[in-house]
């Protein structure tokens, strides 16, 4: 009978095993070095480029610091035009409110029988001082005032009898409560007319 040794094919095999295991295990470690490298390289390019567009984007910057500085002093410019423009409208807004005011109390006046002799406007209340030919006359300016739009109220201090070269007349004291929202109101309107017009 013959005999075969099959040891040495059985070791002659696990050898073989062991050098593709190894082979194989070096193959992977190769192409995962290649893909690091690899990948390695791709992020170092983007570095690099984004490095590039950064130093770019500074000198691009550098160049716009002095239309930033302009566009700086055109705003406080403008807003100072703006703040002037604010103090005239509210100096016109004034103007024409004392002007509206005293052609309301003027045109409250009883012609020839009623003088003012006194008159003084501070903020919303008007202090009027005059002369009449008696009370009734007072009584009358009174209700022309109160029917005006601009008078929240108005209110008598004082009368007095009081001879004025020989006619005896009555002095009287007045206080008069504007509605300063009215007169702005009426103001605006009378503006927007005359624009119109």
């Amino acid at each position: 009978m013959i005999q075969i040794n099959l040891l040495p094919v059985r070791e002659w095999r696990k050898k073989e095993a062991v050098r593709q295991q190894i082979s194989i295990f070096v193959l992977s470690l190769i192409l995962l070095i290649v893909g690091l490298l690899a990948v390695g390289l791709t992020i170092q390019g983007k570095v690099m480029a984004q490095k590039q567009e950064l130093a770019s984007l500074e000198k691009n910057r550098s160049k716009f610091v002095y239309v930033n500085k302009k566009i700086e002093k055109v705003n406080k410019k403008r807003k100072q035009v703006e703040d002037k423009f604010k103090a005239i409208e509210k100096l016109q807004e004034g103007r024409t409110t004392t002007v509206r005011i005293l052609d309301e109390i003027v045109s409250s006046i009883p012609i020839d029988r009623l003088w003012l002799t006194k008159l003084s406007l501070k903020e919303n209340n008007v202090q009027l001082g005059g002369v009449a030919l008696d009370n009734h006359t007072v009584a009358l300016f009174m209700r022309r005032l109160e029917t005006s739009p601009m008078c929240r109220s108005v209110n008598l201090i004082n009368t007095k009898q009081k001879s004025i070269q020989g006619h005896d007349l009555m002095e009287f004291g007045l206080q008069v409560n504007i509605q300063i929202q009215q007169v702005n109101d009426n103001d605006n309107k009378f503006t927007e007319r005359a624009k119109k017009s």
